[in-house]
């Protein structure tokens, strides 16, 4: 039963919007299928890790820092920044694109985004702290494994569907503006969390 609620609790936390579902949206629209669902790998990869942590017991002596949990939302909003405004930079000066290849590798980019996803380290922290678990059982191995594969199984299906050739012809007319209005979206969600994170605003 406590498996059944647990894994209710991640799919819905999943499903929200997000971070990740915004990448996604974004690399599915620029990159098409392929590189979607290397995105997916990639935030799968990352749930993976902070499953990791939360299990572990590293996640607990990081939350229970301030100044970690500051430092850990300043990344991720300042790395949501560079994504959707890379995007505007790129279309000015293509020498830009060959100066920063690590983070044109989709897989990377999911992961990187998951892992300076705070609602995503929260999460684990909060689940797990609940859950119990000792880092050696055989449920620990269950939920290390299970929710890393759903998170990618749903990201790849959200990718799969955005990129289905049902649509194929409204993307690809309207590409530049999808792309445009994706990666405002991001930067525009960095900046939210940015401002979030130093003022405290609401």
């Amino acid at each position: 039963m406590m498996f059944v609620s647990a894994a209710i609790a991640h799919l819905l936390a999943v499903m929200s919007p997000g971070p990740d579902t915004a990448i996604i949206f974004q690399q599915s629209f620029v990159g098409g299928r392929a590189k979607g669902i290397l995105t997916a790998l990639g935030i799968g990869s990352g749930i993976f890790i902070h499953c990791f942590f939360a299990i572990s017991g590293i996640s607990l002596i990081i939350y229970s820092s301030e100044e970690a949990k500051f430092f850990i939302k300043f990344l991720g909003a300042l790395y949501l920044l560079y994504i959707g405004i890379s995007f505007f930079v790129s279309q000015k000066s293509s020498k830009s694109d060959e100066a920063k290849v690590l983070f044109k590798n989709p897989f990377v980019i999911g992961l990187v985004t998951n892992l300076l996803n705070v609602k995503a380290f929260l999460f684990t922290v909060s689940l797990f702290s609940f859950i119990n678990l000792t880092s050696n059982s055989l449920m620990s191995i269950i939920y290390l494994l299970y929710f890393p594969i759903v998170t990618a199984a749903w990201f790849s299906f959200v990718s799969y569907a955005l990129t289905h050739n049902s649509m194929g012809d409204i993307f690809n007319k309207h590409s530049d503006n999808i792309q445009f209005i994706s990666s405002a979206f991001i930067a525009g969600l960095g900046l939210i969390i940015l401002l979030q994170t130093l003022y405290g605003l609401r």
